[in-house]
């Protein structure tokens, strides 16, 4: 086996263990979706979630919860410092998922295939980070469409 082959069957443990959605893994990794249902159940004992992935950044603002956590995922991804999208946007949604586990108490809004495809469309410049012209905290942007603050609503 060489190094790529356990590099990609390493993120692929990985990104199952988080509970990525089956196609962003096979996608990512080249494994046949077959053997990574297969993995998944094994690990979780339940078959993953089935269905298409957002297409559309818009379901971010349904709510202002929603909006803040997105808020704080993308400036987690834009501070990682790795080069490697894959491994960018893991360590970008552990930090994600520890810090809102410390300061909610809660589970975070955002699986990882949702942090997964928040951090595409910030990597394509579909979702910004700009500052509030009110409160100056940070705030996403949709395609230069302004959205009210998460933080202050205005």
């Amino acid at each position: 086996m060489s190094l790529n082959t356990v590099d990609r069957y390493a993120l692929a443990i990985e990104l199952l263990s988080l509970g990525a959605r089956i196609n962003i893994i096979s996608e990512e990794t080249g494994l046949s979706a077959k053997i990574l249902r297969k993995a998944y159940f094994e690990m979780h004992g339940k078959s993953s979630s089935s269905g298409s992935l957002k297409f559309n950044p818009n379901f971010i603002y349904k709510s202002f919860s929603k909006a803040k956590e997105a808020t704080l995922f993308v400036f987690f991804f834009r501070i990682e410092n790795h080069d490697e999208f894959s491994r960018k946007c893991i360590n970008s949604y552990r930090r994600y998922e520890a810090y809102i586990m410390t300061v909610s108490k809660s589970k975070p809004v955002f699986d990882i295939s949702d942090s997964w495809m928040l951090a595409r469309w910030s990597t394509c410049g579909i979702l910004k980070l700009t500052r509030c012209g009110k409160c100056r905290s940070a705030k996403l942007t949709i395609n230069e469409f302004q959205h009210p603050c998460a933080i202050c609503r205005s």
